[in-house]
Formats: C-alpha cells, sequence, structure tokens
C-alpha cells in the first residue's frame, strides 16, 4: 500500500533507455532543441565518453505542465537543466530522418529517445559537469556496494 509519492532515483540521462516506463527519475542535460509548437525540450550528456561516439540518448522532455514557471532561459540550447519526471517511453532515433516515431519527430543522430514528462525542471546554474559526472560515479558505486 502506498502512502505518497514514489522516490525519484538520480540517474545519468544515459541511462534513462533501460528505465521501466511510469519511472520516477532525476536527469541532467543540455539542451540541444527547444520546439514551443509541441513544448518539448530536447537534452544530451554525452556520458560516459566511451559510449557517446557510439550511440546517444536524446531526452524528449514534455515541458507543457510547466509552460507558466519556465523561464526561457531554460530553453535556451547550450543550457544545462535539472529534470524530475516520469519515463513515457523509448524509441530509437532514425539516422537524422523526421518521425522516427509518432511524437518523436525530430533530427536525430542513431540512438535513442526517451520520452519523459517533467514535473519540475530548473537550471544547473554554474555546474562543472565532471564533478557531477564523479559524484554521481560515486553515488552507484556507493549503491551498488549497499546492494550487495
Amino acid at each position: 500500500m502506498s502512502h505518497g509519492p514514489l522516490p525519484t532515483r538520480l540517474i545519468f540521462l544515459s541511462d534513462l533507455s533501460s528505465c521501466s516506463h511510469g519511472e520516477k527519475v532525476r536527469f541532467l542535460g543540455c539542451v540541444s532543441q527547444y520546439n514551443p509548437s509541441t513544448g518539448t525540450l530536447d537534452l544530451q550528456h554525452a556520458y560516459p565518453a566511451s559510449s557517446a561516439a557510439n550511440s546517444c540518448v536524446t531526452a524528449a522532455v514534455d515541458v507543457n505542465l510547466l509552460l507558466e514557471t519556465l523561464k526561457h532561459t531554460d530553453t535556451q540550447v547550450g543550457e544545462w537543466v535539472n529534470v524530475m519526471g516520469y519515463v513515457q517511453g523509448v524509441g530509437k532515433q532514425n539516422g537524422g530522418k523526421k518521425g522516427a516515431r509518432r511524437g518523436m519527430e525530430h533530427e536525430t543522430s542513431q540512438g535513442e529517445i526517451v520520452k519523459v514528462q517533467a514535473v519540475m525542471l530548473w537550471s544547473a546554474g554554474g555546474l562543472k559537469v565532471w564533478e557531477y559526472e564523479n559524484a554521481l560515479d560515486m553515488r552507484k558505486t556507493m549503491e551498488k556496494v549497499t546492494e550487495d
């Protein structure tokens, strides 16, 4: 029996494709595109670097629920933002072709698109990305140790 909202799992954007539909997640990403007509913010984070060259995960974040509080700087290309939301689905990107999957009409490279319904979004501010990556890696390592 549930007595409140589900806990949020802090993950790398690249881990989104392994999440279940409806899973509540928090992640960091860099804005690569914003489509105001659909209210979709595309985010990327090329981490780990070894997998970045092979395939890219793009988070297609639906921000329609946040339009009244969304700042224009949060949608600028190159801005790093934190997202809390629910995974809605995973699809394959289609090598630059549009319409790879219904509702995912983006110009993209090969990789995966994960749709996320945002419930919160805020600027990462003056972030040192490598420090974030190291801290999250350490956290993930500690979680594995405590699970075993």
